[in-house]
């Protein structure tokens, strides 16, 4: 298995830059939920069999805790119910390297869609609402 990449420590290309965040959402197919109630708990974790594809593509994947949760355990996916059966936020160095772990998992044949959103960090995001409240005046909406 690839070694975790430690915060601060991953090896940087010149053209690399910062982690990216991106919003995984996906589903399984029949076929993939037949095989996941008849395996063993162990090979029911799926994050588990992800996180060396992430690694060697020099991302994470997050792990989230609620203060309100009685179990302070960190969680790294989520079951969804609705148009996806699995959510999970990863960061990865860049859109190529999130695009190559989006394609070799849908070829994989076990998953029927799989959606992949960038997103921002908060402090990114009020950076940008600052930048967005002094420059609006350069953008004329129709109508007006």
């Amino acid at each position: 298995m690839a070694a975790k990449p430690k915060p601060g420590k991953r090896a940087m290309s010149a053209a690399a830059s910062a982690q990216q965040h991106y919003l995984i959402q996906f589903s399984y197919t029949a076929a993939a939920w037949d095989a996941l109630l008849k395996a063993g708990a162990n090979d029911r974790n799926r994050a588990a069999a992800v996180k060396e594809l992430v690694y060697k593509l020099g991302g994470c994947i997050a792990t989230i805790t609620f203060e309100c949760d009685d179990d302070p355990t960190p969680k790294e996916k989520f079951g969804a119910f609705r148009d996806y059966d699995v959510v999970l936020l990863v960061a990865f160095p860049s859109d190529q390297a999130a695009a190559t772990f989006a394609l070799a998992i849908s070829a994989g044949g076990a998953v029927s869609s799989f959606k992949t959103t960038r997103i921002l960090p908060w402090p990114q995001m009020m950076e940008a609402m600052a930048s967005a409240a002094s420059n609006r005046v350069l953008y004329k909406a129709p109508g007006k």
